[in-house]
């Protein structure tokens, strides 16, 4: 199936622009989220979006954001991360094999086990069958009552702490840095794919921590520590399983190592340190 002028596709959901005019988006970013991407897609003129299940994970923290989604009259699908590799939008596209849906997604007859071009093409006629519902109203009372704090968004992107006295940059999305980030040591939420990698050169870190998504296809939530090392970028993920993806906080109080780069390992960084340790000895 040819790529539909109504879908585009993106590695990352950090590089969605305002003037978007293509109401599907095949993303291989995480459906993790607490309402911050969710917005931004409305804004940016998305009426459906399928993004990885990032393993699901801790809390189900890789499928937390359809529920968001949902709220902001999105259809969202998440694909298996064994289906399809985090972080390569193509790959999303030719090969994702949807394992959740929200309401939205049911309603338009998706179901788990479509492959995402099915599920498109499910929709692709119909982008003006979306409408307020009643129901709409009733999921954002369940987030509001989800997680005290956890459900709140933090309109503050990074937060600065100090570790035995080493400075570090918490945030939930590597797509949340700017160029003042240069040289920081970063804990954030975001899994360790090629696209994520992308934005770690980009602003020049001196080290940084992701999630690892389940590690999915093909070693897709860890594919980027290796270029990472290469580019003098300390880098490692945590177990999906011992933090939340978009969930940099998390990271930081709770993330066990599950894979380090050859720069992690030369400072004696090792698997199944928490990440508080293992920033002592950067």
């Amino acid at each position: 199936m040819n790529l539909p002028e109504s879908v585009i596709l993106l590695d990352s959901l950090g590089d969605v622009q305002p003037d978007n005019t293509r109401p599907i988006l095949v993303c291989a970013s995480h459906c993790g989220d607490n309402g911050t991407f969710a917005r931004k897609l409305k804004n940016c003129h998305v009426k459906a979006v399928f993004l990885n299940n990032a393993g699901i994970g801790k809390n189900q923290a890789g499928i937390s954001g359809l529920s968001h989604y949902q709220a902001e009259n999105i259809l969202a699908c998440a694909v298996d991360h064994n289906s399809a590799e985090i972080g390569i939008s193509r790959d999303t596209w030719e090969s994702g094999i949807i394992s959740h849906t929200n309401t939205l997604a049911e309603k338009a007859g998706i179901q788990t086990g479509d492959s995402v071009q099915e599920a498109v093409a499910n929709i692709i006629n119909r982008i003006d069958f979306y409408s307020s519902t009643p129901e709409n109203k009733n999921v954002e009372s369940i987030i509001d009552e989800k997680k005290d704090n956890s459900s709140k968004v933090d309109l503050k992107k990074q937060t600065q702490t100090q570790i035995d006295g080493v400075s570090i940059t918490v945030t939930d999305s590597i797509t949340f840095l700017n160029e003042k980030n240069a040289g920081d040591i970063v804990v954030c939420g975001s899994h360790g794919g090629v696209s994520a990698g992308h934005y770690a050169q980009k602003h020049r870190l001196k080290a940084v921590f992701f999630n690892d998504a389940g590690i999915g296809k093909n070693n897709a939530g860890i594919k980027s520590l290796e270029s990472l090392s290469d580019a003098g970028i300390l880098a490692c993920t945590v177990d999906c399983m011992s933090a939340e993806i978009f969930n940099g906080l998390d990271v930081l109080d709770n993330g066990i190592i599950s894979v380090c780069n050859q720069l992690a390992k030369s400072r004696n960084i090792n698997v199944k340190m928490t990440v508080k340790e293992a920033i002592q000895y950067i």
